[in-house]
């Protein structure tokens, strides 16, 4: 079948035309006169006949309305002619806005598990005891009245006010804490209360870019918890908490942490809890002013310490009884030897379990129980998420003379 021009117009602008609100093929007029450069568009019949002459100079912008010739109705079983079937296009799916998350409805939802953390460090001094006052926040992880929080937030307090958000107050007792991974258990009477489970092995399967919420006792404000909103910047992060502890595993966020914040939730847009907000960066190493660099303990990691604050009263870490360092590809290169990537045994602790398995100084060790190890923190984060006390490891260790594979039985850390 042969289309006029008219038909073929309505045809290639038949999406354009339907929505603008002008009926594409099929009669109408137009709602806007036709401009320079636009081709006219009229009511156009199709048939089988030859089109008939488009005039556009008799075109008006409200055309007299059009008498049609009145026909007899067909069967309902008369199939149409091919010849006046038209295909219109179907106008393009429209895009969706994107939908921010209802931050309102999740904060409502995990607000009753924050508490409020107040503890009194009580110095006693030559003209007598003085009294030091901190704030930090906790999250009930248990309706039987247990609180997580880091452990420098009650660390060396005599008294510590744990208050709900509905305004209620108790002394709360350490369960435990523990200074490597700077977590600790309070207990508050009573049960039955909101709780943030930590989620059991399974954790969170959180990406960067996720969003994230912080609530916590910002400055000690009056009037309740402070919201902030962010996303994951990364994940895996390592920081020297105080020196000679590094936390590992930590979750990177641009969440606003402040002075109070501390121990308090980091939750995803469905309220679970995903972190424990530990430390912020103000500074870079060259003194310059940061922005936007938060750090949460992964809530699998607060879960394994967890359990043994609330069951011993603290952590057992593994333990090889070594001091390390990580082996620089150019000093290594410098003295001429064979391997990049490693790390240094610099000296080993007197009937520590190394020196039991017959470790050595300069030895370089560059696997454990199979685990390829690059850095120190590798190996570090083995010792306190894969391995235990008293487990058997290979450790396969680099000597001038060759390589040599020997059997660690792991202690325990000493606790400080």
């Amino acid at each position: 079948m042969r289309l006029g021009r008219r038909a073929k117009l309505c045809l290639t602008t038949g999406a354009t035309l339907i929505s603008l609100g002008v009926l594409a093929c099929g009669g109408g007029t137009p709602t806007q006169p036709p401009t320079q450069n636009e081709a006219p568009t009229a009511t156009v019949t199709v048939t089988s006949a030859p089109p008939p002459t488009l005039r556009p100079t008799a075109i008006a912008t409200n055309p007299p309305p059009v008498s049609r010739p009145t026909s007899t109705p067909l069967p309902l079983d008369t199939p149409f002619p091919t010849e006046t079937s038209i295909p219109i296009a179907v106008p393009p799916t429209p895009i969706l806005l994107l939908q921010l998350p209802n931050v309102a409805d999740t904060v409502e939802k995990a607000r009753p598990a924050v508490v409020s953390i107040v503890t009194e460090v009580i110095i006693r001094g030559f003209f007598g005891p003085t009294s030091n006052f901190g704030s930090g926040t906790g999250v009930i992880f248990d309706p039987d009245g247990l609180v997580l929080t880091n452990n420098h937030v009650i660390s060396g307090a005599e008294n510590i006010t744990v208050t709900l958000d509905d305004g209620r107050q108790f002394q709360a007792e350490v369960v435990g804490a523990d200074i490597l991974s700077d977590l600790a258990v309070l207990r508050i009477p009573g049960d039955a209360y909101t709780a943030l489970p930590l989620g059991g092995e399974e954790g969170r399967d959180i990406r960067v870019g996720d969003w994230v919420i912080a609530i916590g006792n910002t400055l000690a404000l009056p009037g309740g918890p402070t919201v902030t909103v962010g996303v994951v910047s990364a994940l895996g992060r390592s920081i020297e908490s105080t020196p000679g502890v590094t936390l590992y595993d930590l979750i990177q966020t641009d969440t606003v942490i402040n002075p109070g914040n501390s121990g308090g939730p980091l939750i995803d847009i469905q309220g679970s809890l995903v972190g424990i907000n530990t430390a912020v960066q103000r500074l870079s190493a060259s003194g310059l002013v940061v922005e936007g660099i938060g750090f949460a303990i992964d809530v699998d990691t607060a879960f394994q310490v967890t359990q043994q604050l609330v069951e011993l009263g603290f952590v057992r870490w593994a333990w090889m009884g070594v001091i390390l360092a990580d082996l620089i590809p150019e000093l290594a290169a410098e003295v001429g030897l064979s391997i990049r990537e490693g790390v240094v045994i610099q000296n080993t602790i007197i009937n520590g379990p190394a020196a039991r398995a017959g470790i050595q100084p300069n030895d370089i060790i560059v696997s454990a129980d199979g685990h390829k190890l690059t850095t120190v923190a590798d190996l570090t984060r083995l010792l306190k998420q894969e391995f235990t006390v008293d487990q058997e490891i290979a450790i396969e260790i680099f000597r001038e003379d060759g390589n040599k594979t020997v059997t660690l039985v792991l202690g325990e850390r000493p606790r400080r």
